[in-house]
C-alpha cells in the first residue's frame, strides 16, 4: 500500500512541477497532458524533494524544459516551492500566446519560484524571443511585472550584458518590433 501512495505522490509532484512552469503559457497549456522522462528519479518524501537526472525532459502543451537534472522542492501541501534545472545548458521554452513568438531561456542553472513567479538564470544566461536576445552571466526575470534585470561580472575581465535587437522588417506582417517580454510584441 505504501508503494501505491508513493506512486500517487510522485505523480502529484510531477503535475505540480508542470503547473508551476505554466506562467509563459498558451491558455490551453494548463489543460494539456503532462509528459516527463528522465534516466533516473529519486524522491525524498520526508523532505519534499524530487531529483530527476539524466536527459530530463518535461512537456505540457507548448512548455518544454530540458536539463541534465531537475530538483523540485515542495511544501507540505505538495505545491512547488522552487524548481532548479541544471545543464550545459538547461533550457526552458514556451509560447506565451498564439500570436507571439516562442520565448526561450537557457543557462547552466535555471531556478523557478512559483510563489513570486521569478525565473533566475545563472551562468551563461540568455532569453530570446522573435530574434531579440539578452545574454549575460545572470538574468532575473519577474514574470508578473515582465521585468528583466541582467548583471554582468565586474571583476577583472568580467562578462558584460549583451543585447541584440534585429532591425524592423519592411513588410507589414513583420512590422512589429521584437520583444523580450512574453506579454508584449
Amino acid at each position: 500500500m505504501n508503494h501505491v501512495k508513493s506512486t500517487f505522490k510522485l505523480l502529484g509532484l510531477a503535475a505540480a512541477l508542470i503547473s508551476a512552469g505554466a506562467v509563459w503559457a498558451l491558455p490551453s497549456d494548463k489543460n494539456e497532458t503532462i509528459r516527463g522522462s528522465a534516466d533516473n528519479l529519486t524522491v525524498d518524501q520526508k523532505n519534499g524533494v524530487a531529483t530527476y537526472t539524466g536527459s530530463v525532459e518535461i512537456r505540457q502543451g507548448s512548455l518544454t524544459i530540458k536539463a541534465d537534472s531537475i530538483i523540485i522542492h515542495t511544501n507540505t501541501d505538495g505545491g512547488v516551492e522552487k524548481m532548479i534545472a541544471t545543464g550545459n545548458p538547461a533550457k526552458f521554452q514556451q509560447q506565451p500566446e498564439e500570436t507571439q513568438g516562442v520565448v526561450t531561456a537557457a543557462a547552466k542553472q535555471i531556478t523557478y519560484t512559483p510563489s513570486n513567479e521569478h525565473l533566475l538564470l545563472v551562468e551563461d544566461a540568455s532569453v530570446e524571443q522573435n530574434g531579440a536576445v539578452m545574454s549575460g552571466p545572470h538574468i532575473n526575470y519577474d514574470l508578473v511585472k515582465e521585468v528583466m534585470k541582467a548583471e554582468g561580472n565586474t571583476a577583472g575581465e568580467g562578462q558584460r550584458i549583451e543585447i541584440v535587437i534585429p532591425p524592423k522588417s519592411g513588410s507589414s506582417s513583420d512590422s512589429q518590433a521584437p520583444s523580450l517580454t512574453p506579454g508584449s510584441n
